[in-house]
């Protein structure tokens, strides 16, 4: 990993961190927030590549274990979350071979199949985390009550209530982190070399 990559992969960390103590966030009812702070470590992946996404969501992790009001919890689920949007932007870079540096006609099909392969990995991911870890812990209810607890709240079924605001929170990771990126790199185009 280069310096400029690590100094990189630090702004951007900071950006999170700050995004976290922010109040520019919408709660959930259950303990989710949409928020920005996945989407500087977004601009890390599509600026470094995955192996710079990995670092920073790695980071994002012991950062907002440090400073988030949700603890190693929180922490940990918007971790695997934003990971699941790079597993989404890495799917559709090898399915449609775009380049950032190299922009081009493929932008909106390459950031609505990022969209759909996120979301393809990251629902599955945070029902399950949410039903097997999360909301047992964050709750204090048995794991047979979280369903029933989580329903009534929202008034809608367990998998709507958590997919429809990680579905929410997931376009802003992507386009929000694409619509960031994009002039970036056209006012500092050697970021990419």
């Amino acid at each position: 990993m280069s310096s400029r990559e690590i100094a990189l992969i630090g702004m951007m960390l900071g950006l999170s961190l700050l995004f976290d103590v922010m109040p520019i966030e919408m709660p959930t009812v259950w303990g989710m927030k949409i928020d920005l702070v996945a989407v500087p470590i977004i601009m890390v992946y599509l600026l470094t590549g995955f192996t710079g996404g990995l670092t920073a969501v790695l980071l994002l992790f012991a950062g907002l274990s440090v400073v988030s009001s949700a603890s190693w919890l929180g922490a940990m689920m918007k971790s695997f979350a934003t990971l699941a949007v790079i597993v989404g932007f890495e799917v559709a870079k090898r399915a449609t071979g775009f380049e950032l540096s190299t922009g081009g006609g493929k932008l909106v099909v390459f950031a609505v199949l990022a969209y759909l392969a996120g979301l393809a990995v990251r629902i599955p991911l945070m029902l399950a985390l949410n039903y097997y870890v999360a909301l047992e812990i964050w709750l204090g209810l048995p794991r047979e009550q979280v369903v029933q607890a989580v329903e009534s709240w929202t008034g809608v079924p367990f998998w709507v209530a958590i997919g429809l605001p990680n579905a929410i929170q997931s376009a802003i990771d992507v386009f929000l982190g694409l619509a960031a990126t994009i002039p970036v790199l056209r006012r500092v185009p050697h970021l990419l070399e």
